[in-house]
């Protein structure tokens, strides 16, 4: 069976421009409130790995307040867009092994609405390489869609994209085996979301 990340990928990436045109370009309420408890953890000034920025809005509030953002997507287009404005860019696909360059290199991790592409195996995988590119106790934010199973769905996008939802306790559960500490899970937007803070065990 044909990994689903592939069809995702490639509708992403035929499909940015409408992605862009659909999501808002600005957040507000339960969305910062989230993003602000993940920066207060974080030291001033401190260095944000974020994968899947797609149109940069969460990097921008990120370099609003003060610190640095290193931009990832598999878009090329959105990568190209995100260094004309002054944003450090790179390729990366949650699937893959950090890049070497980044073993210990950042005070943050931020995932917002990318690693519920993962499938089951991919996803633990995923998230026990975070650790890898973290400082001492580094900080780590992702944002999942509640629920149960998997599904291709086509909303929004017009074209095929994998989504595997969770629970709580399941995500819990998950993290129970990776080398973090919960900070907070928050449901969000009428229990539509979990919104995650952990951090790197002492």
């Amino acid at each position: 069976m044909e990994d689903p990340s592939n069809k995702t990928i490639e509708t992403y990436r035929q499909n940015f421009d409408k992605y862009v045109e659909r999501t808002p370009a600005v957040s507000s309420g339960e969305f910062n409130e989230w993003q602000d408890s993940f920066l207060s953890r974080i030291p001033q000034g401190g260095v944000i790995l974020e994968i899947g920025s797609a149109s940069g809005c969460d990097a921008r509030y990120f370099a609003e307040k003060g610190y640095k953002v290193v931009c990832t997507d598999i878009v090329p287009q959105a990568l190209e867009k995100l260094s004309e404005e002054g944003f450090e860019t790179a390729e990366f696909d949650f699937r893959d092994t950090p890049k070497p360059e980044w073993s210990d290199k950042f005070d943050g991790f931020f995932a917002n609405a990318v690693l519920l592409h993962a499938p089951p195996d991919v996803f633990e995988n995923a998230l026990r390489n975070v650790a890898l590119v973290l400082k001492e106790r580094g900080v780590v934010a992702f944002s999942l869609k509640t629920g149960e199973g998997e599904e291709i769905s086509m909303e929004k996008m017009d074209a095929p994209r994998y989504f595997r939802y969770h629970s709580e306790p399941e995500i819990r559960e998950i993290l129970s085996r990776l080398p973090f500490e919960i900070i907070s899970i928050s449901h969000a937007d009428n229990e539509k979301w979990l919104y995650v803070v952990m951090q790197v065990k002492k």
